[in-house]
């Protein structure tokens, strides 16, 4: 059984993610399915008590809801969705045209096809399309102070970011998943689960993470299917060998014996090979609230993660279904291994267009997104001198060279951005080099006169 999830958030979300030293706490941009789990089972909990002190038949549903085959997708807020590794997209040019998914589409060029800006693969983070989305983070600083030493004690000055509840129109902001509940769900706990409530959310409960859930039944869709499919993670996997260890991805041979071992019995087809990975590593662990402990830390395939897959025959639609409401490797019932399946290139959600270029509007002009390129690198004042004598030079008819690479200032550069500035010299036209120094300069003077009256 499927369930729509819906839930709207009423305060700022602290979905936070591993701490990174002394930085601050970062946010998710949606909910994991732990989290949503997670939150759901500190309600029953307030409604039935703890599940060691109820009666066996209130233990048997705290079991099946959370213990069992029932599987918690994570929530998406409203017009965003994860960029698969497999897809290229425009590095600086945010720009409308449609971009190679190289699981499916056979274009090799490095560039884009509709304003021929370099092109970056996806790393399968979260992000919104569709327009802007406003303040997207906010920032909090947390702070505790001694008593007697009136200073702030060890390790309580910290701060944290959440994702705010309201959406760049101001209205507050919803997110939407799946449920799929055991085949062997009671019908108490299934009534349970469709009730409408209010719930929290994250981490900083008292003052954050304030929404309303929401779920209704739902009569999924069947997936197109074919000899080739592409497995997208829409949340970490935790995928192991028959031992119990990580599996090398490299390794097509052994990692499609393993998904052919476990996915045999819902697909009823053989998996012939892996034909190709896109993916990223993580550790996940996670807070287990009822023991007050920590949990076994894994080393997972991050969400974004695509496994194309050739079968001897199509699977059919219905085990693919199956599928995306099992998901794959470990810990399932925690939220994790969730996917969705495509045999045809991704598309944003919905739709959309990617949010600094909403539909209707037009691409961003290469020199603006080259002047950017320019100024992040920090040598802004010396490009400034440098171009307009090069500018010179192709406007005169002189071809085009790279030779400023060449020169003291520019030798430290990291290797990616050095291709994007070889690519400015070498590709563009002598206008939108013009237009670039142009754009370049006026950046340049609005931070000097920021500086000079600050």
């Amino acid at each position: 059984m499927f369930l729509d999830i819906q839930v709207t958030a009423h305060q700022p979300l602290a979905l936070g993610v591993r701490p990174a030293g002394t930085a601050p706490v970062q946010t998710q941009h949606h909910v994991p399915g732990s989290v949503l789990r997670g939150a759901l089972a500190a309600a029953w909990i307030r409604d039935h008590g703890l599940p060691n002190k109820v009666p066996p038949q209130l233990r048997r549903e705290f079991v099946a809801l959370f213990e069992s085959e029932t599987v918690y997708g994570p929530l998406f807020a409203t017009g965003s969705g994860i960029v698969p590794l497999s897809v290229r997209r425009c590095k600086y040019q945010r720009c409308t045209g449609v971009h190679p998914d190289e699981a499916f589409d056979v274009s090799s060029s490095p560039y884009c096809g509709s304003c021929g800006g370099p092109l970056t693969a996806g790393r399968g983070e979260v992000e919104f399309f569709g327009g802007a989305t406003g303040g997207l983070v906010v920032q909090r600083t947390h702070l505790e102070i001694h008593d007697e030493r009136q200073v702030a004690s060890e390790g309580d000055l910290f701060t944290r970011r959440a994702l705010t509840h309201h959406d760049h129109k101001g209205d507050e902001r919803q997110f939407h998943g799946r449920i799929a509940a055991a085949d062997d769900l009671p019908e108490a706990a299934a009534r349970w689960l469709n009730r409408c409530r209010d719930i929290r959310l994250g981490g900083r409960r008292g003052t954050s993470g304030g929404v309303t859930y929401s779920a209704a039944t739902a009569s999924p869709r069947l997936p197109e299917t074919g000899e080739r499919v592409a497995l997208r993670l829409a949340s970490p996997a935790i995928i192991t060998d028959t031992s119990g260890l990580p599996l090398d991805l490299a390794d097509r041979n052994r990692l499609g014996e393993a998904l052919g071992a476990e996915l045999s019995s819902v697909l009823a087809t053989r998996i012939v090979r892996v034909e190709r990975v896109w993916a990223r590593r993580e550790r996940v662990g996670g807070w287990h609230a009822a023991s007050n402990l920590p949990k076994p830390v894994e080393l997972a395939v991050s969400a974004g993660s695509v496994l194309l897959l050739t079968f001897e025959e199509p699977p059919a639609p219905e085990a693919l279904l199956a599928l995306a409401e099992r998901g794959i490797g470990l810990r399932r019932n925690e939220g994790f291994g969730a996917l969705e399946t495509a045999t045809s290139a991704w598309t944003p959600p919905g739709g959309f267009v990617t949010e600094e270029a909403p539909a209707g509007q037009e691409a961003m002009d290469p020199a603006e997104s080259y002047a950017r390129m320019l100024y992040r690198s920090g040598h802004s004042a010396w490009f400034i001198d440098q171009l307009r004598q090069y500018v010179e030079e192709r406007s005169a008819g002189n071809p085009p060279h790279h030779a400023l690479l060449e020169r003291s200032r520019l030798r430290t550069l990291p290797g990616e951005l050095r291709r994007d500035v070889q690519d400015l010299l070498l590709r563009t036209t002598p206008d939108t080099l013009d237009r670039t120094l142009a754009r370049l300069a006026a950046l340049h003077r609005l931070k000097t006169d920021e500086e000079q009256s600050s």
